[in-house]
């Protein structure tokens, strides 16, 4: 099942490429579809969010669907924050790191395949 999905998530990638945006859609129809798993369809969601974003130019849509699935993962963002709001956790994770040494906190090898899933995710 494993090759299946990763053969799979590999064509919507190389259709992608080729600008064959409607069977990267179809691809991914079939993965979520047929995988077992919330992990298998990840990679094929994040391959929807970039079709979805570039095909149509549809950024909003885009990044509903990453929100979406961020969401399932159980991180929750809002699209409708004030600049007020992201200042103030823009803010917050500046004191937070405050006085931290950055080659310390770069050092630090992340090993949760969630979380790792949900940066790949936020990469896109």
């Amino acid at each position: 099942h494993r090759l299946w999905i990763s053969l799979f998530v590999s064509y919507a990638e190389t259709e992608y490429c080729n600008g064959n945006f409607e069977n990267v859609r179809n691809t991914v129809s079939s993965i979520i579809a047929h995988a077992k798993s919330f992990s298998d369809k990840i990679p094929a969601y994040k391959t929807l969010c970039l079709c979805v974003g570039s095909g149509r130019k549809n950024y909003r849509r885009s990044a509903q669907i990453g929100l979406d699935v961020l969401g399932q993962l159980g991180e929750h963002f809002s699209i409708n924050q004030s600049q007020v709001t992201a200042m103030a956790e823009f803010l917050k994770t500046k004191f937070l790191l405050l006085g931290k040494d950055v080659d310390i906190i770069m050092s630090k090898v992340m090993d949760d395949k969630q979380m790792l899933a949900i940066m790949d995710l936020l990469e896109t």
